[in-house]
């Protein structure tokens, strides 16, 4: 799994993913602050959302992104990010 994740994270970005547009805005928010390593209770407190709530986005996003672990969730969007800023 590491060697996996490692492997993304030093792969060049190339173009946008086009699973990235299947998220709701709100998807997008989970997905930025899981990739800063926040738990669900704590995205749930700074969004004002109960956990619950936060748990279901969670599954959405890595059900739209076809991912099992946060963890990939988070290397998609490092990369997202990576990948945005380089096309601008």
């Amino acid at each position: 799994m590491t060697t996996k994740v490692l492997e993304r994270l030093r792969r060049p970005a190339t173009r946008e993913d086009p699973r990235y547009a299947t998220l709701t805005d709100q998807e997008k928010e989970i997905l930025a602050l899981i990739a800063e390593g926040k738990t669900n209770r704590q995205i749930a407190r700074s969004r004002y959302l109960a956990e619950k709530t936060v748990k279901n986005h969670v599954s959405s996003v890595l059900r739209k992104l076809h991912f099992e672990r946060r963890t990939e969730a988070a290397v998609f969007a490092v990369e997202h990010a990576k990948s945005h800023l380089q096309s601008h």
